[in-house]
């Protein structure tokens, strides 16, 4: 069902981001936050992201940058996310947006 919902990019082969395109694309996706990891902009208009996979730490930056580079914080030097991750606290992390260069076309599915 998930797959008619959002874009769906994926930048490691652990793991994709389906980035929601629309406010009700956003609130369809609220129903699996606890489900499965979220990536929310908090600092800018941006849309809410579920994770699919297994993301390690280490990916929240790449991922992070890849959801901000799709919310109105693109242009920013650095915009404030939400990492939400079921059963544990919310991870704070203020990035910078990758460019649409970095957002590599193969990464699309």
């Amino acid at each position: 069902m998930l797959l008619k919902v959002g874009r769906h990019i994926r930048p490691k082969p652990e793991f994709k981001l389906i980035i929601a395109r629309d406010a009700g694309e956003s609130k369809y996706l609220e129903g699996y936050r606890k489900q499965f990891v979220t990536i929310q902009i908090v600092s800018h208009n941006g849309p809410l992201t579920m994770v699919d996979g297994d993301i390690k730490p280490e990916d929240f930056e790449l991922a992070a940058g890849v959801v901000a580079r799709y919310g109105q914080g693109r242009e920013a030097e650095q915009v404030e996310v939400h990492i939400s991750v079921p059963g544990q606290d919310v991870k704070i992390m203020n990035i910078k947006p990758l460019t649409v260069e970095q957002v590599n076309e193969e990464w699309h599915v």
